[in-house]
């Protein structure tokens, strides 16, 4: 059993158009949406920047293993 809030619900029922919500929710699970935006590296390095500005452990080393990753190695 799934719940969502009011939101969530008025987000699904937009997207699933005329499609019975159960039988929309079963197709997702089953066959994954293929026209998702995936981040570009810069896009996905603002978003951890804000994560980790905003005190988020997790994002903070991420970014930091990005950024070790991005210099070039010293010889």
């Amino acid at each position: 059993m799934v719940s969502v809030n009011d939101q969530e619900l008025a987000r699904l029922d937009e997207m699933r158009g005329d499609e019975e919500r159960a039988v929309y929710l079963r197709r997702l699970l089953h066959q994954p949406q293929r026209d998702t935006e995936v981040a570009t590296d810069a896009e996905a390095m603002v978003l951890l920047t804000r994560l980790a500005h905003d005190g988020r452990t997790t994002s903070a080393n991420a970014l930091a293993e990005a950024l070790r990753a991005e210099q070039p190695a010293s010889e």
